[in-house]
């Protein structure tokens, strides 16, 4: 597993979006961001990263768009973790492997 691994960026956001819903903190977009203070991935896999995570619906206030030429829009909005991407997070097994991933690189984020 790897940093940039789909299921490492996914356990990120999700984590980060959960954190920031217990403890009533606004979500700061450019953590979340393909070029912020989680990760530096293209545009276009972040996208696709983001869109799963919506179509799954593991996070909402997030719109993705796609658009006539085929490249997809991604638009943070008020971006929030759900029920399902907590339960998602805590009981996938990737999810799983993906934290203990971050935490023997010790890449975990303080609020994992």
């Amino acid at each position: 597993m790897a940093q940039d691994d789909m299921q490492v960026i996914m356990y990120k956001i999700l984590a980060y979006l959960y954190s920031c819903l217990k403890s009533g903190e606004p979500v700061d977009h450019k953590v979340v961001s393909c070029s912020g203070g989680m990760f530096e991935i293209p545009y276009v896999y972040w996208a696709q990263v983001m869109r799963q995570l919506v179509d799954a619906g593991y996070i909402d206030g997030v719109v993705v768009t796609k658009t006539w030429g085929g490249d997809v829009i991604v638009r943070l909005v008020e971006p929030t973790v759900t029920l399902s991407g907590v339960e998602f997070m805590q009981e996938n097994g990737a999810m799983k492997k993906a934290l203990r991933f971050l935490q023997e690189t010790k890449s975990a984020l303080p609020f994992v």
